[in-house]
């Protein structure tokens, strides 16, 4: 009688609910195409990240290959987090490697293996376009959740910067301090 019962079930077309958290359906709709590209611009740089780690060579490539690991978990850990909220806000979240390449606003370029000035430039690039996901989601799409979200998100990327920048130049921050 249950087994017949869950077909019975299973057979009901399914239902969609969507979230009724004050925030109308255009704009929900608006915030996960935006959430989208950045998942699409995280998932990139991820990879990117892991290429410059698999091909770093030189004196200095197992500290290299130790921060590149660490960026690249924390990218993945970011795209968790925005896939998340595009599910939260009744979106799918993209997941296929075409849509990552259609949706990225980061320069893909096959065949070149990136090197920390090239990672360096898509974390700025990332900082900028948030930025202004960031000032979308308060201003014009009063969406508190998802403008946390990608402040946060900013603040990762400005730490991850920081790091290459400090890693490029540590001889000249060092003369920089003693000299002041």
């Amino acid at each position: 009688m249950r087994n017949r019962q869950s077909s019975r079930y299973s057979m009901s077309p399914p239902v969609e609910i969507q979230p009724n958290i004050g925030l109308d359906s255009d704009v929900r709709h608006s915030v996960v195409d935006m959430l989208n590209h950045t998942l699409a611009n995280e998932v990139v740089l991820s990879v990117k990240t892991r290429s410059a780690k698999w091909n770093i060579c030189g004196t200095r490539s197992f500290d290299l290959q130790i921060l590149f690991k660490a960026q690249y978990q924390q990218l993945n850990h970011i795209s968790d987090k925005i896939a998340e909220r595009a599910r939260m806000l009744g979106g799918t979240a993209i997941g296929s490697l075409n849509e990552f390449i259609r949706l990225t606003r980061l320069a893909e370029q096959p065949g070149i293996v990136p090197d920390i000035l090239q990672l360096l430039a898509d974390h700025e690039i990332s900082i900028r376009l948030l930025r202004e996901d960031v000032r979308k989601c308060n201003e014009d799409y009063e969406d508190e959740g998802t403008f946390e979200l990608l402040v946060s998100v900013m603040r990762l990327h400005e730490k991850m910067a920081w790091r290459l920048r400090s890693y490029i130049q540590p001889e000249t921050n060092q003369r920089q301090h003693k000299v002041a």
